[in-house]
């Protein structure tokens, strides 16, 4: 790990998104100040930061996705007005921030996926004291959003990864003092959604990553009570879940990282105090390995896999202060 520029403003719950010309746009967030509208680039072959266009409105737990067209969408989220049903569409070739058509549910905490057609599936979140079921999806052509079918269960903080099949994976997460090992599959072909087996161990605030050979690796997050460390591997093929080798570290609010030659890193995360472990998952042997700490602890950063192989982690939490640094991984074994 080595350190890079830092960030211009401290953020975390955050977003940082990866542009079709290699660049990193963080987006939003929260620091001392307050709810952030600012937004910075990252530029790899200078390894600097600069300011790019403000947000219209300050946002932090939303979410971004890039689209096909290259635009970055964010969608949603919490401020000081309170939770947001506005979304605004980035344009990387201006740097200008445009509002785009307002989701029909304002929610935070949800999850955001780009479809195989191009349209954009929003899932689950909170409003006020309300766990949401409904789900939405943004089509980029005609700039509005339409309800597509509920999901069986509520969920907030759940993960969503979209198989290589295009069906949509959303498990885990929590409703009211329910804390969830469910998961379910949607088809955007059918607008529908079916159960699949069900996770192992409930988890909430963990991750999800798609493998090189389809299945869908989940690592640690926590039921509340006390964190995990334990990962499974769900397969598509048969819809179930098994246990696979448990990370050396319980971790939650952590990331995690799909790098080019197929492994998996993990960063950071909390376990009682922020953690500045990472490690590596080989989906041959199914076995953790502890690697190279990051130089600052961190929780509810971002890590980004860029162009050139190596993985940015910008901002986060430690010892209850935002951030503004960040850091880079480079290892002969990401390119």
């Amino acid at each position: 790990w080595y350190k890079t520029g830092n960030l211009n403003y401290a953020r975390r719950t955050h977003t940082a998104s990866v542009l079709a010309n290699g660049k990193v746009l963080v987006t939003g967030g929260l620091n001392n100040q307050g709810f952030l509208n600012s937004t910075e680039l990252y530029d790899p072959s200078t390894e600097t930061w600069t300011i790019t266009g403000n947000m219209n409105n300050a946002r932090a737990d939303h979410t971004a996705s890039v689209l096909t067209n290259g635009k970055v969408l964010v969608t949603g989220g919490l401020n000081n007005q309170g939770f947001l049903n506005s979304t605004e569409l980035y344009d990387p070739s201006t740097e200008i921030w445009t509002m785009a058509g307002s989701m029909n549910n304002a929610r935070t905490e949800h999850t955001a996926s780009v479809l195989a057609n191009g349209k954009v599936l929003v899932t689950g979140g909170l409003i006020n004291q309300d766990f949401l079921n409904s789900t939405e999806l943004y089509d980029p052509s005609t700039d509005t959003w339409t309800i597509t079918s509920s999901m069986n269960d509520a969920r907030v903080e759940h993960i969503v990864s979209v198989l290589t099949n295009g069906k949509v994976l959303v498990a885990g997460g929590y409703y009211s003092f329910n804390r969830l090992h469910s998961a379910e599959l949607y088809d955007p072909s059918m607008e529908t959604w079916t159960t699949t087996g069900s996770m192992n161990y409930t988890r909430i605030q963990f991750t999800a990553s798609v493998l090189t050979n389809g299945k869908v690796l989940v690592t640690g997050g926590s039921n509340y009570n006390f964190n995990r460390n334990s990962a499974e591997l769900y397969d598509p093929s048969t819809g179930t879940w098994t246990i696979t080798g448990s990370m050396n570290q319980a971790r939650w609010k952590h990331t995690s990282s799909v790098l080019k030659n197929g492994n998996v890193l993990v960063t950071g995360g909390l376990d009682h105090y922020p953690l500045d472990v990472a490690e590596l998952y080989d989906p041959s042997t199914e076995t953790w390995t502890i690697i190279d700490r990051m130089n600052t602890p961190r929780g509810d950063h971002t890590a980004s896999v860029l162009t050139n192989g190596k993985v940015l982690v910008t901002g986060g939490v430690y010892d209850g202060e935002p951030l503004n640094g960040t850091e880079i991984y480079k290892s002969f074994q990401t390119n």
